[in-house]
């Protein structure tokens, strides 16, 4: 007798997975600093005098520029004016009267001239005055300068952000084995191991 033997083979399906990843990298924070040492920038002045003799120089007729400018300046203008005047009247008294005779203009000037000068030497006076002290400035020891309080600069590099990739997951199916019906006959039993 005849026997149809079977075997099924089912149909298999397989799956491989990769899973999403999330990779974050941080960058790690770096410090500067940068520092000024304090410093006291303080120090003490020498002391100082300081004489000013001029006063005392002045009185005795030493003049600095300015003075001087100031005390014969405008008297040389009206010197020279009176000058110029005078010469030019002793000019015209010349031409005028030297050609005349008994008249004789250069002596009669001189003598009057002489006899003026014996007149006011009859009338000089001395005048005594005191002579101003010279004017002495002390300047004392003192404290000067600023302190410096000195200043630390912190600088921290960093990223506000990580920096992050992202792979994501994947899923993927194929037939790992299909569906297969076997047969085949066998004579007088069932094949089992088959």
């Amino acid at each position: 007798m005849l026997m149809l033997n079977m075997r099924f083979t089912q149909p298999m399906i397989g799956i491989h997975t990769q899973l999403g990843k999330l990779e974050a990298h941080s960058t790690p924070a770096e410090l500067h600093s940068e520092a000024r040492l304090p410093r006291s920038n303080r120090h003490w002045t020498q002391p100082t005098v300081e004489i000013d003799q001029y006063p005392s120089r002045h009185a005795y007729g030493n003049d600095n520029h300015r003075d001087f400018a100031q005390k014969y300046g405008q008297q040389g203008f009206s010197d020279l004016a009176q000058t110029t005047s005078r010469w030019t009247q002793e000019a015209w008294d010349n031409v005028e009267n030297s050609g005349k005779r008994g008249k004789k203009p250069v002596e009669q000037r001189y003598d009057s001239k002489l006899r003026q000068e014996i007149e006011q030497s009859k009338n000089w006076h001395i005048v005594t005055e005191l002579i101003p002290d010279p004017v002495i400035t002390f300047h004392p020891i003192e404290a000067v300068g600023e302190p410096d309080v000195g200043d630390v600069t912190v600088k921290i590099d960093t990223q506000a952000f990580a920096q992050t990739h992202f792979t994501p997951g994947q899923v993927e199916t194929y037939m790992q084995q299909k569906a297969n019906v076997d047969r085949w006959v066998t004579t007088g039993k069932y094949d089992i191991y088959a």
